[in-house]
């Protein structure tokens, strides 16, 4: 049950007929994101599959991107958008939250939306072709890994929340158990480079959350969002960067 919630909450899947009724259901399923993470990836790889052999490859990469944020209905991009918002238009952290649960996007959340999305394009422009399958699968997966380790290592800024709930149910069990997920999906995709595939991942986290932290206490929802946006824009230019250099070799799936 705690993977169909999970699935439900990422992703615009539906499987059960009663919706999601709170965050304290979902907080108890972080352990599943990363496998989440997993199955996004597979949907990106056989559109990829399909797309490839109709259309160029820099018109796929766009639409991989498309793809990307409709699996998820944007869930992650709107908290990208309000986290800017806030952390750019405030002047002091009480400002910067109230500016958050603000519904209307400002400059700061089209510029950070446009940035992100231009950043996957990029990534996927970049990425050899032999790494092309592997880094489809793991990037979504390491990505809602980094959302974890941001609820575990950070407080949540507001008295009260959906973050309240996944700061509290992600440490240690989640964690280390998501961690654990990330770890397996990603050497057995990059071999032992997929290791600092990991460590990129949750190495984001932490730099988002230590900032999230000086500007408005600690992590919101909006910035959970943010924190797997980034994060996977910042992996597919990672991954492509390592495997240019020839630092990345698949040896299980590739």
């Amino acid at each position: 049950m705690g993977f169909v919630v999970a699935l439900e909450f990422l992703t615009r899947i539906r499987l059960r007929r009663t919706p999601l009724t709170g965050m304290h259901e979902v907080a108890g399923t972080q352990a599943w994101f990363p496998a989440i993470g997993l199955l996004i990836g597979g949907a990106l790889l056989a559109f990829d599959r399909l797309a490839t052999r109709a259309l160029p490859e820099t018109t796929v990469d766009v639409l991989l991107v498309i793809a990307l944020a409709a699996i998820t209905g944007g869930l992650h991009l709107d908290g990208l958008a309000d986290a800017a918002d806030g952390l750019f238009g405030g002047r002091d952290p009480e400002q910067r939250l109230a500016i958050m649960r603000d519904v209307h996007a400002g400059t700061y959340a089209v510029i950070a939306i446009a940035s992100v999305l231009a950043m996957k394009w990029a990534g996927l422009a970049a990425l050899p072709r032999d790494v092309r399958f592997e880094t489809l699968l793991i990037v979504p997966c390491l990505a809602r890994f980094a959302m974890v380790v941001a609820a575990a290592a950070f407080p949540y800024a507001r008295a009260e929340g959906i973050g309240v709930a996944f700061h509290e149910r992600a440490w240690p069990a989640a964690t280390l158990a998501g961690g654990a997920i990330a770890s397996i999906a990603a050497v057995a995709l990059l071999g032992a480079s997929g290791l600092f595939a990991v460590a990129f991942a949750a190495g984001c986290a932490l730099a988002i959350g230590a900032y999230a932290r000086r500007m408005v206490g600690g992590m919101t929802g909006d910035l959970y969002g943010a924190t797997a946006e980034i994060t996977e824009a910042l992996l597919f230019l990672f991954i492509a960067a390592l495997a240019g250099r020839g630092w990345i070799h698949p040896w299980l799936l590739g």
